[in-house]
């Protein structure tokens, strides 16, 4: 699975502006759901919302990983947000978060929430990557990175 498989404009929140992680993650669903992904989004929310209460989702770095299951969708959803300012989410290393990738599995298929979030996760390890996602001026830019990116993993792949 390529990130620009399931990351596009329409998923791509940028600028996200927010006070706080649950406003943001509010945004982010609400995105969504305007965008034709989802139907309602109260359930997810609160989902959500009380996982983020007993452990952050934040990975360190500036980096948070937000997650659901839900009945209502048959694929992985994700969506990308990227904030300027940066949210508290409660990060081990104390950072706050610009980069937000929230993503809604199937109950049935955690599989592919997996591999998505460790493919993620690999090509954000990168710095070059991080501060290229923070200095975007429109989510095309993202989605451009997202391609190099998954292009220079193809190659290595195949080597």
């Amino acid at each position: 699975m390529q990130l620009c498989d399931k990351l596009n404009e329409k998923n791509i929140f940028f600028p996200i502006e927010s006070n706080n992680r649950l406003d943001a993650i509010e945004k982010l669903l609400n995105h969504l759901k305007n965008n034709g992904f989802l139907k309602a989004t109260e359930k997810l929310f609160k989902q959500i919302e009380e996982h983020e209460q007993i452990f952050t989702s934040a990975a360190g770095r500036g980096v948070v990983y937000p997650h659901a299951t839900s009945y209502e969708i048959d694929e992985l959803v994700c969506i990308l947000g990227i904030s300027i300012d940066g949210i508290n989410f409660h990060s081990p290393d104390s950072q706050l978060c610009h980069i937000i990738l929230l993503t809604l599995s199937p109950e049935e298929k955690p599989v592919d929430h997996r591999k998505f979030i460790a493919r993620f996760r690999t090509m954000i390890k990168n710095p070059d990557i991080r501060s290229g996602l923070l200095d975007i001026r429109h989510p095309r830019d993202a989605i451009d990175i997202f391609h190099q990116w998954d292009l220079d993993q193809s190659i290595n792949d195949e080597l």
